[in-house]
């Protein structure tokens, strides 16, 4: 809308990942750095984390372009919401190998035999998985397997994971620390420094075909940086409006009161967006519903085989009771024999709740533990519990990260003694 204007050939701040605008900032060269010594070494494992909009996905298709010429062949996975037979499915299409049927082992024993092929022809094979903390934790394990496929000297597939700083809570837990294990080379994107924004803003207005003839104003850069803290995207999206907003006064001179009325635009957009994504969430929680219904029944058999009943103790002692003073003042040492440190997940009304959580979270590995309503409790809540701990200070780590991965919103660490029910769970 605003190109002939400004003299540009395209628009400089498009949010897409084009290679072509990737600025290498002081972050991004030490990113891209670390990815070319480990594809020439082969690490095996690469992870890649940073921010929503920190660059990650451009830095994978500057990336590609690198190596394309250097007797690499890659494969990039953009959509990893998938199962595990899926994923191989998609990696061996990306590669341009033809599907030699349809179990898992004609997958894995077709890649296997591309693999060696290429280490015959002297050529590396990396697969890029993109916003890869949304890969299930089975097809997390998965790939694992993938990275057996070796030789007695080297890798045969040097995997890249790139995705939100949730990734790294999620390879911490337990169920994934043969994974996490062998990870060799960490990288984290941070934001641009406040002194890059305006070699970034450069940077991309040149490429777009600029003369050099639009100028933001000090007060105008400040601003973006006030609203973007460093995140290219948000750079963009300021600056896209700010041109916008320029173009309507028929101005190349970026003032600050310029951006401030660009980003009002904008502002209203995020309402509208809101909105939309608020609605968006309310079918799929329709549709989730209709999942629980089905998955309701397997939670319940799983729970009866794995549960054991708890009785908290409770936090209800007169201030004199050592129990009470045990409480308001932990001691190092650990529990008392016969009890262990676990992580409260919540209380619920009905134990249908509890289920539909505890089927949630069971994935990770922790055992579970569904106690009885107390019956001095008169809400007669459900308490769902995760983790067996000797130590308060590891079952807080656990609660801190099922707050950052799974999203509960409060987990309390609890002291709890072992009851051998006898009577059978409902």
């Amino acid at each position: 809308m605003y190109e002939e204007f400004y003299g540009l050939k395209e628009k400089p701040f498009n949010l897409t990942p084009d290679p072509r605008f990737f600025f290498l900032s002081e972050i991004h060269r030490g990113a891209f750095e670390h990815l070319l010594y480990g594809i020439k070494e082969k690490e095996g494992f690469i992870l890649i984390t940073g921010e929503v909009g920190a660059g990650k996905t451009t830095l994978c298709r500057a990336l590609l372009n690198k190596i394309e010429s250097h007797a690499t062949d890659s494969a990039l996975i953009l959509n990893p919401m998938v199962s595990g037979q899926e994923l191989l499915q998609s990696i061996l299409s990306d590669f341009g190998i033809p599907g030699p049927g349809n179990s898992k082992k004609e997958l894995l024993d077709e890649f296997n035999r591309f693999l060696l092929s290429q280490q015959a022809a002297n050529r590396n094979s990396v697969l890029i998985i993109d916003e890869a903390q949304n890969l299930p934790l089975p097809v997390l394990e998965e790939l694992r397997i993938l990275s057996n496929l070796e030789t007695e000297k080297e890798k045969l597939l040097q995997i890249i994971l790139m995705g939100q700083i949730e990734l790294k809570e999620k390879l911490s837990l337990p169920r994934l620390r043969q994974l996490n294990q062998r990870i060799s080379i960490r990288y984290h994107l941070q934001p641009l420094a406040n002194e890059e924004v305006p070699r970034y803003i450069q940077h991309r207005l040149m490429v777009a075909g600029s003369a050099g003839d639009i100028h933001f104003s000090a007060g105008a850069l400040r601003e973006i940086y006030h609203y973007s803290q460093g995140i290219p995207r948000l750079i963009n999206l300021a600056c896209d409006r700010a041109l916008l907003a320029g173009y309507a006064e028929q101005t190349r001179e970026i003032q600050r009161q310029t951006v401030v009325k660009g980003l009002k635009s904008l502002e209203g957009e995020e309402t509208s967006a809101k909105r939309g994504a608020l609605r968006h969430r309310l079918v799929l929680g329709l549709a989730g519903l209709l999942i629980f219904c089905l998955g309701l029944f397997a939670a319940t058999l799983f729970l009866r085989s794995e549960r054991e009943t708890l009785t908290r103790i409770s936090p209800a002692h007169s201030p004199g009771s050592p129990s009470a003073a045990a409480a308001a003042n932990p001691q190092p040492a650990g529990p008392q024999a016969g009890s262990f440190y676990t992580v409260q997940l919540g209380a619920f009304k009905t134990e249908a709740e509890a289920l539909e959580v505890a089927e949630r979270v069971k994935a990770t590995g922790y055992p579970l533990f569904l106690a009885k309503p107390d019956p001095a409790d008169r809400e007669g809540s459900h308490r769902l519990y995760l983790g067996r701990f000797a130590q308060r200070r590891e079952a807080e780590e656990v609660g801190k990260t099922f707050m950052k991965v799974e999203g509960f919103s409060h987990v309390e660490v609890v002291t709890t003694a072992v009851e051998n029910a006898k009577e059978k769970a409902p």
